[in-house]
């Protein structure tokens, strides 16, 4: 083994050389300590010290006596520091990033040292005169580094100093333990630190924390020119997907600092204090790895208890970036104006999205990439996610209250009226030329409420009003989705407006079409303000009216009884379209298609017949048709006038319209 004294202006030549070293050095330390407990008489002599532990089997398993030649241990640590210096070793790194002195450095190797080596648990035991006290205290790490500054180096072990703010150590006992008594040690991440190995993300931080490539966040740094802020934080005050993150992979990337990305919004109902430890594991995280937090604090609101744990950080921590809405950037910044700088992102529109789809597309001036910019709500780093794959530009699971509508109809599949089927058409072209008119032409800039489309689709049950939105829907090359009512009402108070704020950012991010059935149910007309109960639900048709009216995209709404909506509501509407009852002819095209070619049919059957005499609905013949074909295969016959009969008299009684014989005319014959 090489003496450390003819070393001293040579780095290091890795990690364990440099923590062999250190632990040589703390053996030393303790040794010394051991004999001069003994020397001056504080050493247990009785018959029972150590609790059976030999202090002679103890001292020599952590250092036999030192060769004539070796340093000192001022000398030890003088040379080690002195190493260290020419290249800083992941200790030294730690410690630089955590702005600890060089006590506090030395207190973390020795309250660490039962991490790597389990003697120290029965060195430090002995070094306290208690087998029970195998761990380090202030106490006994002030006595081995500096004993004469005792009631000044006790700061460092309070919560406010870096060792415990940082959980670089922690404290398993309770705060009534008198503070030089308590015990200390590192957990595994801080351990794994001071070796220079990357443990991954502490499993304590669970989903919310995420390590980001800086240089892929920020992947089109022409588009996005705003100036950054000298000040240690930065408050984005930005919508969802604005170019904060590009912005804040900028920052990182000009500290050449590598980028942790948290979810606040998964710190769900956490108390503030319990917020407050939660955020400071990810300042941690970050400084261990060398990389600067971001935190995302978008679907934040301002009464959440994350928010006064984020403005303490904010107000006392440096090289953090944090985004958040309007409100809460305001509650931040406020903190401590003079060091956190607020930067408003102006929302992105359809125009500066198409900006980014082109610059990330291949073939930029295909006409699908148009269509992504006004289908999606995507910003910059949705957009850089979604490179390569541009058809499926989803950024985030879609919430369980939408449920998919197949696509598997078109046009010629529905039978309109004229007047009727020319007002679909209409807004089938206004939906699918959207990119054009409000794009390329530029009516969008001059009219914002432009790209905004609510339907009414009203009339019985059955008439084509759900095919009707689903062709709409694939005009504008956008998935129709199905709002669920029941999931979007909820008893307790604020709830629903937080479901429908969900259900509207969900969709705009996703660029998907909103279909609400029986919206009467949701939009009926509000009521006297007589009581608690009738002034929230007010407010609730109310907040969802001014969702619509802000929503960037398709919504249709169907409704069996639309005299029963609010007045607020009809006036938001820009295409009402009313499907009645197909007549006869149309009726007949309804029995014709429902049947297909292959379907086993008897001579008897009389298509024009059933059409002149039932009034149905065409979902009422398709589910008539449907259960003839199967009344007729259960009796192995071919589909019979007599089976077609009788499905029509189910299909009637469903809808209360229970027939009697003259209900059925000439046909009754054939029952």
């Amino acid at each position: 083994m090489m003496r450390l004294d003819t070393l001293r202006d040579e780095p290091f030549t890795s990690v364990a050389e440099h923590m062999a070293a250190e632990f040589r050095w703390l053996d030393a330390r303790l040794s010394g300590h051991l004999r001069a407990l003994r020397d001056s008489g504080r050493f247990d002599e009785s018959g029972l010290r150590g609790l059976r532990l030999d202090e002679r089997h103890v001292v020599a398993a952590l250092a036999p006596s030192p060769p004539r030649d070796a340093p000192p241990m001022d000398r030890q640590r003088e040379i080690i520091d002195a190493r260290a210096a020419a290249r800083e070793p992941p200790l030294y790194r730690l410690a630089r990033a955590f702005g600890l002195s060089a006590f506090e450095r030395r207190a973390l190797m020795i309250a660490a040292a039962p991490a790597f080596d389990a003697r120290y648990r029965a060195a430090l035991a002995l070094a306290q005169n208690d087998a029970t006290r195998d761990y380090a205290s202030p106490d006994l790490i002030i006595e081995l580094l500096e004993p004469a500054n005792r009631l000044a180096r006790l700061a460092c072990f309070t919560p406010d100093a870096p060792l415990l703010r940082y959980r670089l150590l922690t404290r398993p006992t309770a705060a009534a333990t008198p503070l030089a008594d308590r015990p200390l040690g590192a957990d595994d991440r801080v351990a794994m630190a001071m070796l220079g190995h990357d443990a991954g993300l502490p499993s304590e931080l669970g989903q919310a924390l995420s390590r980001l490539d800086p240089e892929a966040e920020d992947w089109a740094p022409a588009l996005l020119t705003a100036e950054l802020s000298d000040k240690p934080v930065i408050v984005f005050d930005a919508g969802r997907d604005s170019g904060q993150r590009a912005l804040a992979a900028r920052r990182a990337r000009r500290a050449g600092l590598g980028m942790l990305c948290l979810d606040a919004a998964r710190l769900g109902h956490a108390s503030v204090d319990a917020a407050a430890r939660f955020l400071m594991l990810a300042i941690r995280e970050a400084r261990l790895t060398d990389a600067m937090l971001f935190i995302d604090a978008g679907a934040l609101t301002r009464d959440a208890p994350t928010v006064p744990a984020l403005a303490g950080l904010a107000a006392s921590e440096n090289g953090l970036v944090v985004c958040a809405p309007p409100d809460v950037a305001h509650v931040i910044a406020s903190a401590d104006p003079d060091r956190i700088a607020r930067v408003a992102l102006p929302p992105l529109d359809a125009t500066d999205r198409l900006r980014w789809w082109r610059a990330a597309a291949a073939e930029p001036d295909r006409p699908e990439i148009a269509r992504l910019a006004w289908r999606s709500r995507l910003g910059p780093a949705g957009i850089g996610r979604a490179r390569g794959a541009p058809a499926a530009p989803m950024d985030r699971p879609l919430p369980a209250m939408l449920r998919p509508v197949r696509a598997r109809w078109t046009r010629d599949d529905l039978i309109l009226s004229d007047t009727l089927g020319r007002q679909l058409d209409e807004l089938t072209a206004f939906v699918s030329n959207w990119p054009k008119v409000l794009g390329d032409w530029g009516f969008g800039a001059a009219n914002p409420q432009s790209r905004h489309c609510l339907a009414l689709f009203s009339g019985p049950s059955g008439t084509g009003k759900t095919m009707a939105a689903s062709i709409v829907a694939q005009a504008a090359d956008t998935p129709l989705y199905r709002a669920s009512l029941a999931s979007i009402f909820d008893k307790y108070l604020g709830e629903t407006e937080k479901q429908i704020d969900r259900l509207f950012e969900a969709a705009a991010d996703a660029g998907i079409a909103i279909l609400c059935d029986e919206a009467d149910a949701l939009f009926g007309a509000r009521t006297e303000m007589n009581d608690a109960h009738a002034r929230y639900a007010n407010l609730t048709v109310s907040h969802l009216l001014q969702r619509i009216e802000e929503h960037e995209g398709l919504v249709v709404m169907t409704s069996n009884l639309p005299r029963n909506m609010d007045e607020a509501f009809a006036r938001r509407i820009g295409h009402s379209l009313a499907f009645t009852l197909p007549d006869a002819a149309a009726r007949r095209r309804l029995w014709e298609g429902a049947i297909p070619a292959r379907a086993a049919l008897g001579d008897d059957v009389d298509l024009p017949a059933l059409a002149e005499t039932f009034e149905l609905s065409g979902g009422d013949i398709r589910n008539a048709a449907l259960a003839a074909a199967y009344l007729a295969a259960a009796q192995g016959q071919v589909i019979g006038m007599r089976h077609l009969l009788r499905a029509v008299e189910r299909e009637l009684a469903k809808i209360g319209r229970t027939p009697i014989a003259a209900d059925f005319g000439r046909l009754d014959k054939a029952r």
